[in-house]
């Protein structure tokens, strides 16, 4: 197995680092925080640290050299810590006496970590005879070495060589393995994936896993191979989906029951498998949950073990290599239900086009009712019903001839409709029919609006009214007081009267018209300027009153009033 090939190599490295004759080997680690006073290192019973074991601290220093210009890295020794509380992963300290320097995180700390005498001698030393024997038979005439140091009486010493260093991972495997000297299978497996959990991009992480794994398929295999040690399931039904942060309860029935049991679960973003014991309801029952906080989507895998009256392990469900598979969904969050407002507004504007002579008016009234749904695609759609009423004529018929103006009127319904290109771009359409004195009628409104509806807004277009004329519209919504909106509105109009009438008719004895006392050509184009100012008494009522003021000409001008009244639901 793979493990059996990573002890030797890694005892190898051990015994390359350290003389065969040294008691201890040294485990280093560092300061890694404060806590109370106390003294936190990562130094602790994963690396065979107890309670009472005493840390050297030393201070790592790196320095350009000044002439050389070389970076030059040591450490310095500053004082001892001695170990108070000893945890799995850390542990606590204090110092030793009186240090140096005080103590920093990223400081590092030495613990010299006793190793059992049968653990040093790789090789056993050969004794004076063999050594002669084998000097004198297989060993060369050796070369003098330029490093070695020569005493006074002539003879040579060997220059002292430095150990090479070993790595955290390595060292700290080391350790493990001499804890699991004579242990049995399961107490490996568990203390080899607690490594895993510990340091799962560890570089011994994914051979000790497996080591893990091919462990458990063995014990498996041998539970499989005894019937005393087979646990047979009565009932069970698997769990096939599970919600995600949601706890997983696990029960099942068993015959042959095994002394206890234990689930072994992993999600989608852990290495090796966390065990959970699971707590006996009955004679052959045994039931355990899974935290909700490791309930992660998309799946979770399991597989359950039992345990005899003799400790060995027995399969109950599934194994670590084929476990079973839970599919994990997120829960769907709620969504509350769409609600899409509703107005109903009623607006009236009265225009005088010619300073009160009531030759040039018009008198209009709208109420309609609609709903909001959405910034992009149809964004509104709106109905409702007008009534026009007007008088006009050309400037020549009103203030040269002094005729009467030509009364013009339409009774309407329309239908509009609004769609959002974008939260920022809307269109504008309504189509309007309606009656007149002469029969039926129609026309259509078409706006571009440049800003959202619910905030401020410039919104621009053009309307057209059978028998009554044109009109050109930009209007400006201010939203910037919540309480009190305001809008500003220009046109550009031959409303009213803005089609020609109908020719009056032919006296048959004179042959010339039979009225001529009232005006009967189209209405010429003139300008309004209107402001609206609202007041919102309630979050969904507002009330607003409007002042305008027309003309066509300098002299042909007049002033207009109205309001309107607007609720939402």
């Amino acid at each position: 197995m793979l493990c059996a090939l990573l002890i030797p190599v890694v005892t190898a490295e051990r015994a390359v680092a350290e003389p065969p004759e040294a008691a201890h080997e040294d485990v280093e680690g560092h300061v890694v925080a404060f806590e109370l006073g106390d003294v936190v290192v990562d130094i602790a019973g994963d690396r065979g640290a107890a309670n009472g074991g005493l840390l050297e601290l030393w201070r790592p220093l790196t320095l350009k050299h000044p002439v050389t210009g070389q970076m030059v890295s040591d450490r310095f020794l500053i004082g001892r810590l001695r170990l108070t509380q000893v945890r799995g992963a850390l542990a606590l300290a204090h110092p030793e006496g009186k240090l140096t320097q005080p103590a920093q995180p990223g400081d590092i700390v030495v613990f010299h970590h006793p190793v059992a005498a049968a653990a040093r001698p790789l090789v056993s030393k050969p004794s004076a005879s063999e050594s002669e024997t084998q000097s004198t038979e297989l060993t060369p005439p050796a070369t003098p070495n330029p490093l070695d140091v020569v005493k006074p009486d002539g003879s040579t010493a060997e220059a002292p060589t430095s150990p090479p260093a070993i790595d955290a991972d390595t060292a700290e495997v080391s350790a493990l393995f001499d804890r699991l000297r004579g242990a049995g299978v399961a107490t490996r497996v568990l203390a080899y994936e607690g490594y895993v959990k510990r340091h799962p991009h560890g570089k011994y992480a994914v051979v000790l896993y497996e080591e893990a794994a091919q462990l458990r398929r063995l014990v498996a295999f041998d539970a499989g191979t005894q019937n005393e040690r087979t646990s047979v399931l009565r009932n069970f039904e698997p769990p096939r989906e599970a919600r995600s942060h949601t706890p997983l309860q696990i029960a099942l029935e068993v015959t042959n029951a095994p002394v206890g049991a234990v689930l072994h679960s992993r999600n989608a973003g852990e290495v090796a498998f966390r065990s959970t014991p699971m707590t006996r309801v009955g004679r052959g029952y045994f039931s355990a949950s899974i935290e909700a906080e490791r309930l992660n989507a998309p799946r979770l895998e399991y597989f359950i073990e039992g345990v005899d009256g003799q400790g060995q392990p027995m399969t109950v469900v599934a194994s670590a290599t084929e476990p079973q598979i839970v599919t994990v969904t997120d829960v769907p969050m709620p969504k509350p239900p769409a609600r899409y407002p509703a107005t109903f507004t009623v607006s009236t504007d009265y225009a005088d086009w010619n300073n009160l002579k009531g030759n040039d008016v018009v008198w209009q009234t709208e109420g309609s009712v609609g709903m909001r749904f959405q910034d992009i695609g149809l964004r509104a759609a709106r109905t409702g019903f007008g009534v026009y009423r007007g008088v006009g004529g050309s400037l020549a018929e009103l203030d040269e001839q002094k005729l009467s103006g030509r009364r013009v009127g339409l009774t309407y319904g329309y239908l509009e409709g609004e769609y959002g290109l974008s939260h920022f771009i809307s269109i504008i359409g309504r189509a309007v029919i309606g009656l007149e004195d002469d029969g039926v009628n129609g026309g259509a409104q078409a706006l571009l609006r440049i800003g959202n509806d619910r905030e401020t807004n410039l919104t621009v277009g053009g309307e057209v009214l059978g028998g009554i004329g044109l009109r050109g519209i930009t209007e400006l919504d201010l939203a910037t007081f919540p309480r009190v909106p305001i809008l500003f509105r220009t046109e550009v109009t031959n409303q009213p009267a803005g089609v020609g009438g109908a020719e009056s008719p032919i006296d048959p004895v004179t042959g010339l018209p039979a009225s001529k006392t009232v005006a009967s050509d189209a209405g010429e184009v003139g300008a309004r300027a209107i402001a609206q100012v609202g007041y919102r008494f309630l979050p969904d009522l507002v009330v607003a009153v409007r002042g305008s003021y027309q003309g066509r000409t300098i002299t042909h001008a007049g002033p207009g009033f109205g309001g309107a009244v607007s609720y939402q639901w």
